[in-house]
């Protein structure tokens, strides 16, 4: 608020009268200068060497007194600068704290924002129209698109939402033709819902701006249609139990982290092809109805397939498996394929190949159990390399004991 005018003209009033006070303040001390000179000239002028000594004292008093004056002078002065310096900090400090305050109010404005946006693209997801739910899932790629540290959450409501029950629409007879088109409907939107977390998923999608680093991605038990990645990251990938329906590609794939496919599902084709897992890869228990590739897949952690099943071509031509590597139990119904795969340590424990089985050229610089292994077919260890122990115990081709040809190793051991 302003000031009334006579409280201004008062203020300018004392300003006038202070400057005033100042010019005759002056003014007396001028004078009083040269009274005191005069007088001095008039009491000790007459140039005896008693005047000339007393006119040196004087002098010499008048510049102590000069110089203690000017010391006051900088003392004040001095004084006068530190209470501008401290009247500057202290603006300084409210205009901090205000802009402080206005930061947090433009923050918690936008966090409310924020916050409203989440919620309504949630509850448009949770609708029974599908049109609405596809609008949801795009109101959360944008809102996810512009504030990062959103990101995880809206991929874990995604996620959710795939992992909800669903079935695969079946063409029926006009009775239940609504439910029909319904579950149609409902594909579309998990369709795209996959889309939204492949294309994220992408480093070089968009040139790299679309790109969510350091996802982890939960879709255990979901359905997951055609489900395709390529060239993408995901920091931890939970799959268990997941059903795969159609083709699966996951081509060239870095798995920062632990991988879980445990019990699940591959209805069609599923392709590893140089797909590269850093951490632990579990697919225990796991079902592969059609061709299952890891052609050129990198495993560096601990790698599981306990009793996984293979119905189709199994290939991991030229796959590097540097951790500990355990496939006790697994089925291969179709043809097995490990043509130049390097291993490490290799537990192959009560697998059984019912067709033919390839190991030509491939590695063992650690251990390599094959004890108990049933070979049914063409089995081929054409120029592979073992270099630790070796222990085929057990291991039977058609049913009579299986005798590896020219294999060399610290530790060979064929006795049943």
């Amino acid at each position: 608020m302003n000031p009334p005018p006579s409280a201004r003209r008062e203020r300018v009033g004392d300003k006038v009268l202070s400057n005033r006070t100042i010019a005759l303040c002056a003014a007396i001390l001028v004078v009083s200068a040269a009274v005191a000179c005069w007088l001095l000239l008039r009491l000790y002028g007459h140039g005896t060497d008693a005047d000339k000594a007393r006119l040196d004292g004087i002098r010499t008093v008048g510049t102590i007194v000069l110089g203690a004056g000017g010391a006051v002078a900088l003392l004040l002065a001095a004084r006068k600068q530190q209470t501008a310096e401290h009247d500057l900090a202290t603006k300084r400090h409210d205009l901090a704290l205000r802009e402080q305050a206005n930061e947090d109010a433009r923050h918690d404005a936008a966090e409310r924002r924020i916050t409203d946006l989440y919620l309504k693209a949630v509850e448009q997801l949770g609708s029974e129209k599908a049109p609405v739910r596809l609008a949801g899932l795009h109101a959360l790629d944008r809102l996810a698109q512009d504030n990062p540290a959103q990101r995880q959450r809206i991929v874990d409501v995604i996620t959710a939402y795939l992992r909800m029950p669903y079935a695969l629409p079946e063409p029926a007879e006009s009775a239940a033709r609504e439910r029909y088109w319904v579950q149609l409907q409902e594909r579309e939107v998990r369709l795209t819902a996959q889309r939204i977390l492949t294309d994220h998923l992408d480093p070089l999608s968009g040139a790299g701006h679309r790109f969510w680093p350091d996802i982890d991605l939960d879709l255990s038990g979901a359905l997951l249609i055609d489900f395709t990645l390529r060239g993408c990251q995901i920091n931890n990938g939970r799959f268990v139990g997941a059903e795969f329906a159609g083709r699966t590609l996951m081509l060239g794939v870095s798995f920062v982290g632990d991988t879980h496919f445990g019990d699940a599902t591959f209805s069609g084709d599923a392709w590893f092809v140089e797909a590269t897992f850093n951490g632990n890869a579990r697919f225990d228990r796991a079902e592969f109805a059609g061709d299952a590739r890891f052609d050129e897949a990198t495993f560096v952690g601990a790698t599981a397939f306990r009793d996984t099943t293979f119905l189709g071509e199994a290939r991991f031509d030229d796959a590097t498996l540097s951790g500990n590597v355990v496939f006790s139990g697994a089925t291969f119904t179709g043809n097995a394929s490990f043509r130049r795969a390097s291993f490490t340590d290799a537990w192959l424990p009560g697998v059984e190949f019912s067709r033919d089985a390839y190991f030509d050229r491939a590695t063992f610089a650690g251990d390599a159990w094959f004890s108990r292994v049933a070979f049914s077919s063409y089995t081929t260890f054409d120029l592979a390399v073992f270099t630790g122990d070796i222990r085929f115990s057990g291991a039977t081709l058609d049913g009579v004991a299986y005798q590896p040809p020219q294999l060399q190793g610290d530790d060979v051991l064929f006795d049943q």
